[in-house]
């Protein structure tokens, strides 16, 4: 994905990519400042020292947001796969607007296509248990990561924390049979 491409993104829940800068070997991309951080800072004690709770109408404005700056990479053509939809990649403006982070910077890091194979990058419990399977991220997997991040933002806890690391590829099954 190519610096110039990721410029071209605009809209309101995601992240605006403003610079970029090549200088002695190093690469820069200038991002929009966001006061307020990750959601993950917010829902977390992570020791960054947030302080802010999340009321439910937040939670739930956050959730939108996110899934507007999601559906709007999805929409593109071709469509744009986040790769690392996580509650550390959607950052909060200072009126609490979600805004999805991190846009194409899997690609640019390993320098391949959207929908490319995923080796090359460790499983967490956001990641679909099908793109282990089949080594290929898609619309379908960002979704699964969507799940997981709205798994946090309504519980209030860390996915990783809800269960046992084995258990993780059947994170589905354990929701639904779990009584939280």
């Amino acid at each position: 994905m190519q610096v110039r491409c990721l410029s071209e993104i605009r809209h309101r829940n995601i992240v605006t990519l403003i610079g970029y800068c090549q200088e002695g070997g190093l690469q820069m991309l200038v991002y929009e400042y966001l006061p307020n951080g990750s959601v993950c800072g917010h829902l977390y004690d992570n020791g960054k020292g947030s302080t802010t709770r999340l009321e439910f109408k937040q939670r739930l404005s956050i959730a939108i947001g996110a899934a507007k700056g999601l559906n709007h990479l999805h929409s593109r053509d071709p469509p744009l796969i986040h790769k690392n939809f996580k509650t550390n990649n959607v950052l909060v403006d200072e009126n609490f607007i979600a805004k999805v982070a991190d846009v194409g910077l899997v690609r640019l890091l390993r320098g391949s296509d959207d929908a490319g194979p995923s080796h090359g990058f460790s499983s967490s419990v956001y990641q679909d248990p099908e793109v282990q399977s089949v080594a290929q991220f898609s619309e379908s997997s960002d979704v699964y990561s969507f799940g997981v991040f709205l798994l946090e933002l309504i519980t209030g806890r860390e996915a990783a924390s809800l269960m046992p690391p084995e258990s993780r590829e059947y994170l589905a099954h354990w929701v639904i049979s779990t009584d939280m």
